[in-house]
């Protein structure tokens, strides 16, 4: 598994970090949770920046959205099914569970 060290965690302004297209359903699906229960992100789009085309290589994401949550790879399947957000309240903890495993969250 690759992980993000701290300073390119700073570089990017983020813990939670969304590679996408600008078309995709299920990047919009992520992002609009994460919109919804306030969880701080950043979003970059594949076909567009090549920050974002560096972190996918690094990561290893070959599928839109790629997310990367604490400098580790999540797989968006963990999130979503069938084009639909996954139990809210599951996917929050979830989410919030790897934010915390620095010791520290952002609220």
């Amino acid at each position: 598994m690759k992980v993000m060290t701290d300073s390119e965690k700073e570089n990017t302004g983020s813990r939670v970090i969304i590679l996408r297209l600008r078309r995709c359903r299920r990047s919009d699906l992520i992002v609009d949770f994460l919109q919804k229960e306030r969880i701080p992100h950043r979003i970059f789009f594949l076909n567009e920046d090549e920050e974002a085309q560096h972190l996918a290589r690094k990561f290893q994401i070959l599928a839109s959205p790629g997310i990367i949550i604490n400098g580790r790879a999540i797989n968006p399947h963990q999130l979503i099914t069938k084009c639909q957000m996954k139990d809210r309240k599951m996917v929050k903890a979830y989410i919030k569970k790897l934010l915390v495993r620095k010791g520290e969250e952002d609220d």
